[in-house]
């Protein structure tokens, strides 16, 4: 045991005080930063001066940007994974989603899926405790199938870049449906500060679409996707589908940015009702995320005391002033961030356009809004 004379002044003892904390944080840092370990510790002792939390970074429709069409461009899609894997230490993304209709022409146009992999396998590089890089899923959306909109249609690229091959062996990567190698249906798991999380993909097949909708494939896909849920009933589950809402009708949010009044709730689409009333019977569902129609919306279903938040977020429709159709800006690089405070159990959207040398934020009340977490 140190102890130090009387005659030492209070104020050399403070300093000596500090100095030993001082040194000691060292040494901790030093030790967790060569040898790993303390590692989940000392990651919650560093949070405790802060509210604790994690983040879920969402993509959507990028098929303009792969297509470069209609004012997009790879820079743009370039943009939102360079600021992720720049920022997900310091930001603590978890894990990311892109909601579907990652390219505008899926078979018919090879090169997109290839842009789209340029993309995407960033978020795939190595880090420090993430030897496979950030984990992400990516969901299929009518324009990523050949004929557009077919559950059966050709997914070669879908398949090739982002089906189950590829991802096996990846820590976060569950399985497929029917262990497809396309992996058009599909889930993924992954812990976040101690919260575990399964997400629930489920392909696009739209019963609007009467020629195309496959009845029997809904069945055995959303029986498969709620067996999955249950057998891990342990875990708080986000089901993603490219097609399960649309924007309220008096929102502007779908063209102009910074228009949106209080988060509109929007209605199912056909084959968002269908999807709500099959898994809203999941205990552990109480997100869902999609794009598909372009706006914002935020609903919110409640059932046997539990309340489900269902996301909208499309930007392809983004028009710059004077906002007709010759102005279209194919999305702008928009990223939304969902921040998960375990702390005051408050979720949180961010939504801003990430650029090198910034950000810009939208901060109207349907881009950046808060609510109860889990409740």
């Amino acid at each position: 045991m140190i102890t130090y004379p009387n005659f030492l002044s209070g104020v050399l003892k403070n300093r000596l005080v500090v100095l030993y904390t001082f040194l000691s944080l060292l040494v901790l840092t030093q030790g967790i930063r060569h040898f790993g370990f303390f590692t989940k510790e000392a990651a919650l002792i560093a949070q405790t001066a802060d509210d604790r939390y994690f983040q879920i970074a969402v993509l959507a429709d990028t098929q303009y940007y792969t297509a470069i069409k209609n004012g997009g461009n790879m820079n743009m899609f370039y943009n939102q994974i360079d600021w992720i894997t720049s920022n997900a230490e310091k930001e603590k993304i978890a894990y990311v989603v892109h909601v579907g209709d990652i390219t505008d022409h899926g078979d018919k146009t090879p090169e997109e899926w290839e842009r789209a992999k340029e993309a995407m396998y960033r978020l795939e590089q190595p880090r420090p405790g993430l030897p496979h890089g950030i984990p992400y899923g990516v969901a299929v959306g009518n324009h990523d199938v050949r004929p557009n909109g077919d559950p059966n249609g050709t997914k070669i690229g879908y398949t090739k870049y982002f089906g189950r091959k590829h991802f096996e062996g990846k820590p976060h990567y569950g399985g497929s449906f029917e262990n497809n190698e396309s992996s058009d249906s599909h889930f993924d798991l992954f812990t976040a500060n101690g919260e575990k999380f399964i997400v629930l993909y489920l392909i696009y097949n739209d019963p609007g679409k009467k020629e195309l909708y496959d009845a029997a494939l809904e069945e055995k896909v959303h029986n498969w996707g709620a067996d999955i849920l249950s057998k891990h009933a342990d875990r708080k589950a986000i089901v993603v589908s490219h097609n399960i809402l649309r924007p309220d009708t008096s929102s502007k949010s779908n063209f102009i940015a910074g228009a949106g009044k209080a988060p509109k709730p929007g209605n199912f689409t056909k084959q968002g009702q269908r999807i709500i009333e099959k898994f809203k019977h999941s205990p552990n569902v109480f997100m869902m995320l999609c794009g598909h129609i372009s706006g914002e919306a935020l609903r919110e279903v409640e059932f046997e005391g539990r309340k489900i938040k269902v996301l909208l977020t499309d930007y392809q429709g983004r028009r710059n002033p004077e906002y007709t159709e010759k102005d279209r800006n194919g999305g702008n690089g928009i990223l939304r961030l969902m921040k998960f405070n375990q702390t005051k159990q408050i979720l949180s959207v961010r939504t801003f356009i990430p650029h090198s040398d910034g950000v810009q934020e939208e901060n109207d009340e349907d881009s950046n809004f808060s609510l109860p977490l889990y409740k």
